[in-house]
Order: structure tokens, then sequence, then C-alpha cells
């Protein structure tokens, strides 16, 4: 037997469902700009840690982009990297030694990530927790629009959620059921108002936790490691320059 339609109010969405999309949009952009004045200000990275970077970058280009030069451009360059990758010359720090893990966390700028982590989970759920308890409070229970397409069962525990009635149509969204597909849905509304950036970072905040900061100390490879690894390839690097018989490869297309 067919479960009729229900008959909803067209008050509802006046007084329910817009009211609930206007918050969620008003709450993520609110929180979008405090957690911009929250956030700190970036800190240049010292010159030794670029120089070490850059350095190695230029290794890997050679190695990648070999194809250019000729065999004694090739054969400078690997006698001059693989000299200064052998060496400690572009290190950022000399000398170093396995450290204790649990001293990461003595060092200051790990304990202000994980304070900086803490702040944008505070700002991440303190306002959704208070936006779901105020839709759960005053609007529970609610029915307030019916889809205009047709949807499978499976749907039904997404789009019903507060509404305990199992005959009624899966096409009939409850009132929690429209917070959670505002909260998950609103990325086209960010983009217009905000640009996709801010849109995609802010719809990122609101999906997932922020991840555990990237603790220094062991665990990551040493910069001697690197070097040597690239000193490595760059040594048994054979030389293939694309201009070889260039002259022919144009004559025969020709």
């Amino acid at each position: 037997m067919a479960t009729p339609d229900l008959i909803l109010d067209p008050a509802l969405k006046y007084w329910v469902l817009l009211p609930i999309s206007f918050v969620m949009v008003l709450v993520g952009l609110i929180r979008s700009n405090v957690t911009y004045l929250l956030s700190p200000k970036p800190k240049l990275e010292p010159y030794r840690a670029v120089r070490e970077k850059q350095f190695l970058k230029r290794a890997q280009s050679f190695t990648q982009n070999s194809g250019v030069l000729n065999a004694r451009e090739i054969r400078d360059r690997q006698q001059f990297l693989i000299e200064k990758l052998n060496s400690s010359d572009f290190y950022a720090k000399e000398g170093e030694e396995e450290l204790d893990p649990l001293s990461a966390f003595a060092d200051p700028a790990n304990n202000e990530a994980m304070m900086n982590m803490a702040k944008g989970n505070m700002m991440n759920y303190i306002p959704q927790t208070v936006i779901m308890g105020w839709v759960n409070y005053f609007f529970a229970g609610f029915v307030i629009m019916k889809l205009p397409f047709p949807v499978t069962d499976g749907f039904k525990g997404m789009l019903q959620t507060g509404v305990a009635t199992p005959d009624l149509n899966v096409r009939y969204v409850s009132s929690i059921s429209w917070y959670f597909v505002n909260l998950f849905g609103l990325r086209p509304v960010y983009s217009l108002l905000m640009g996709d950036k801010e849109a995609n970072e802010l719809i990122s905040q609101q999906n997932q936790q922020q991840g555990m900061p990237n603790i220094g100390g062991p665990g990551g490879p040493k910069a001697d490691k690197l070097f040597k690894a690239e000193a490595e390839s760059i040594q048994i690097l054979g030389h293939e320059s694309i201009f070889d018989g260039i002259v022919e490869r144009v004559l025969s297309e020709n």
C-alpha cells in the first residue's frame, strides 16, 4: 500500500530551511575571517636551510635535464656536484647527532605548532557544535522539504535523521539532515562569496580535524643521506644528449 504524501506548510522554508542555511553560511564566513586573524604570521626560514634545499633541487634538476648539455658540460657539472654533495658545505646543520624522540616536544617551535593546531580545532568544532545544538533544540522533528527527484531507500538514514517514521517517503528531508547537507554542500556558495582558494580551505576545516604538526627531530631523512643518494645518482648518470644526430633527424623528417 502506497504511503500518502505529506502536505508541508509553505512557511517552513521561510522559518526553518532558509534560517538554517543562512546561519551556516554566516558562521562559515565569520570563522574564516577569525581563523585568518588568529593565524600566525609565517616565519622566514634560515638562510642555510634554504640554501640546503635549493642546492639539492639544483642537483636533482641536473639529473633530470642533463640531456640538453654536451659531454664536457655534463662532466664538469658532475665533478662539481659530486664533490659538494659528498661534503658538508651546503648542510643547514653540521654534525647532527641522533636526538632523543622525546626532546622534540621541548622545542618551542613544536609547542607553538601544537597550540595553533588546538586553536584551529576549537574554531572548527565549537561553532558546528553550537549550530547543531541550536537546530536540534528549535527544529527537532521538522520535515522541511521534499526532494524534486526520486532517491533510493539507502538515503533514508541520511535524509531523515531525527524523524522516527519508517514508512515516510525517502524524498522528505528533516531539519537536522538539512544541516548536514549544508555542512558538506556549501562549497559553491563559499566559492562565490570568498573565492575558490579560501572556500577549499574552509571546507577542509569543516570536513576533517587538522592533523598533528610535523614534529622535528628523528623520523625524517637526514641531509647527509639525501645528499649522498643524489651524488650516487649523478655518478652513474650516462651522457645522452637530445642534440645528438639532430641534423640527420631534421633532414630525414623533411
